[in-house]
């Protein structure tokens, strides 16, 4: 009651002049609450755009590395498996048919070339010994001659095949295994 009693006595001058200071106190507030709701606002704003951006990070734990260290395990396994059988392939190819078959071609085209200069030499010596014409000597190297080159370009074309030779390893792919 002291304080309406208060407000009574006061004059009109002195009551415009509190209602004044209320007003600027409360505009005051008003505007201190404004820049709180604006920065309010701009922190939440600023918040959703981090959340709409920020990538989905999943962390492991314990089972999901224990389960990568056995698919790495078996992985390894696989992987050393495949080794000893490239090893064994290698092996096997280099003692097929193929390559022994290779062999003994390139033996026979060898040997048939000494029996070729043997039996072309041989003539040679024949025809030193018998009187007359020697043209059909000619004609005769002329065709041991063509046995020689044509038995030597077999020979080569033997020696350039590759029959132990591997193809390059691929990569195949595992299977996916989910737990």
């Amino acid at each position: 009651m002291a304080k309406a009693e208060a407000e009574e006595s006061l004059t009109e001058g002195q009551r415009l002049e509190l209602l004044e200071k209320q007003m600027e106190t409360n505009r005051l507030m008003m505007m201190v609450l404004a820049v709180l709701a604006l920065i309010g606002l701009s922190v939440g704003l600023t918040m959703a755009v981090v959340k709409l951006f920020e990538p989905s990070v999943t962390y492991a734990d314990s089972r999901d590395i224990k389960r990568i260290e056995a698919d790495l395990a078996q992985v390894i396994e696989a992987a050393n498996q495949f080794q000893l059988d490239a090893e064994r392939y290698r092996e096997l190819l280099d003692s097929s048919h193929a390559t022994a078959f290779q062999r003994t071609l390139l033996e026979q085209e060898r040997n048939y070339q000494l029996h070729l200069t043997a039996l072309k030499d041989g003539m040679r010596d024949l025809a030193r010994m018998v009187p007359g014409s020697r043209t059909w000597l000619d004609m005769y190297n002329e065709q041991m001659d063509t046995a020689l080159r044509i038995s030597r370009q077999r020979q080569e074309r033997l020696e350039a095949l590759q029959t132990n030779a591997l193809p390059s390893p691929t990569a195949v792919p595992l299977p996916r295994i989910v737990n």
